[in-house]
């Protein structure tokens, strides 16, 4: 995030930072969580958004999680819960308790 250039001024560096245009090339679970009220110039919530639905028409497992009234940093109580819980339960599933793939599934030797 130290790129000051806006992205009218550095297309390429954009578009190679963002994992929007690797969508098709993402093979593993990707959990989302995105503040709705999030005003931070570089992670409007509509980023997410395109991601997910990115994702979802490239057939990845994908969560996709909006936390009403937040912005960059969650600050509800509930929100915080939340998305621990969501975490925890991601972990739980996609790599504590996943099965094993071989590495060459995996693109690794």
């Amino acid at each position: 995030q130290a790129e000051e250039r806006t992205f009218w001024q550095a297309r390429d560096t954009y578009g190679a930072m963002s994992p929007f245009y690797y969508a098709d090339k993402i093979n593993e679970p990707i959990l989302l969580i995105h503040g709705a009220a999030d005003n931070n110039s570089g992670t409007f919530p509509i980023q997410s958004e395109r991601m997910y639905a990115a994702l979802m028409g490239n057939r990845a497992t994908v969560r996709y999680v909006v936390l009403p009234a937040e912005a960059h940093g969650y600050a509800a109580r509930e929100s915080v819960g939340h998305t621990l819980w969501e975490m925890v339960n991601w972990l739980d599933t996609y790599v504590k308790n996943a099965s094993p793939r071989a590495a060459a599934a995996r693109g690794q030797d």
